[in-house]
């Protein structure tokens, strides 16, 4: 598994992430201004409620029907993981050696990773420490380290690989986020954001201290709960409560009865996010997080944006990366782009990757 956290590499590949909802591939050109898109494309994942080995199918079919949308001048894919088989940590130990790290950071893993690590792969990024005025001194070593069972890693492997690509690197998302994150946006170096990725099944919060260690937490509340939780409580299909999200998402379109239950629904992912940044706060013993960047498949609903917004204590913007990185396509297509964008964060911090 390749974990490389603010570097690139000079080979050409395309971000792929395989969601539970749907997949999403993003093509980069690394340009004098920044990022030049090349494509971008998404496939839903037929649902198949019930059926574990149908719906394995539905998703091996939209990663080759995203695919094959794309006109890739390489077949190279960094695809994305994430989910309870994945765990990533921050490190800090005392000044050691390079050849000292690799054994400290695997005992490290052994004492802080629920996962069976037998059954595990493991990697890890050095972090380069701020210069000091005493440039003599010994300095600790920090880093971040990635856990993920065999099973997940070989999964996207598979998909990939029978999608007539080549899996080049399998990489977590959280950290892909932190990639987009970086390249796009203007961070001061004492400054802590957190991204919310609110995607079908998970919520991925990623924070991002000024020491460049990252914290990361899923929480189970998603978008395909919070519709679940309106639908019985208006009495009105999953799949129609999706079409009216899609037709009329801000908060002056959508109605009434709709909208409380949606603020009703946002109330436990909300406090669960409020409760994760006041333990990031208490454990790093910092002041907390400053700004928060919001982005996923559920960002695209402007209510659900409204409400989110509103119970947090952070300031909230969007994470779009194709507000910021430029496109030569029709203008059609680029006004599509740009307005789901945030749901393309993951595949675009995976292409950035790579470049």
């Amino acid at each position: 598994m390749g974990l490389n956290l603010l570097n690139r590499q000079k080979i050409e590949f395309a971000g792929l992430d395989i969601g539970t909802s749907a997949v999403k591939l993003v093509h980069l050109d690394k340009t004098a201004d920044g990022y030049a898109l090349i494509h971008a494309s998404a496939e839903q994942i037929v649902p198949c409620s019930g059926d574990e080995s149908k719906q394995q199918q539905n998703r091996a079919d939209a990663v080759k029907a995203c695919l094959a949308k794309a006109s890739l001048r390489s077949r190279n894919i960094v695809c994305g993981i994430s989910g309870p088989e994945v765990i990533v940590r921050g490190f800090t130990f005392p000044p050691l050696p390079d050849q000292a790290v690799e054994q400290a950071v695997q005992m490290e893993a052994r004492q802080v990773c629920p996962l069976d690590m037998q059954q595990s792969v493991l990697d890890y990024q050095l972090i380069a420490n701020a210069p000091t005025k005493s440039a003599s001194k010994a300095q600790p070593r920090h880093g971040v380290m990635a856990v993920a069972t065999q099973r997940v890693t070989q999964e996207a492997e598979r998909l990939v690989t029978e999608a007539g690509a080549t899996p080049v690197i399998v990489d977590v998302n959280a950290l892909a986020l932190l990639n987009c994150l970086n390249e796009l946006k203007s961070l001061s170096a004492q400054e802590t954001a957190a991204i919310i990725d609110v995607g079908g099944s998970q919520t991925n919060v990623i924070i991002y201290g000024y020491d460049g260690l990252p914290f990361v937490r899923d929480i189970n509340t998603a978008g395909n709960k919070i519709v679940q939780q309106i639908s019985k409580a208006i009495d009105v299909t999953e799949k129609e409560i999706w079409q009216m999200f899609a037709q009329e998402s801000s908060s002056s379109q959508l109605d009434k009865n709709l909208l409380l239950a949606l603020n009703n629904a946002v109330v436990p992912l909300a406090n669960a996010i409020n409760e994760t940044l006041r333990f990031y706060s208490f454990q790093e013993k910092k002041s907390g997080v400053d700004r928060i960047f919001l982005c996923g498949g559920f960002a695209l609903i402007g209510a659900f944006v409204e409400f989110l917004t509103d119970a947090l204590s952070v300031p909230v913007e969007i994470l779009n990366p194709f507000s910021i990185i430029t496109d030569s396509a029709a203008a059609g297509k680029n006004k599509t782009l740009k307005q789901n964008g945030p749901a393309f964060a993951v595949a675009a911090g995976l292409a950035m990757r790579a470049i």
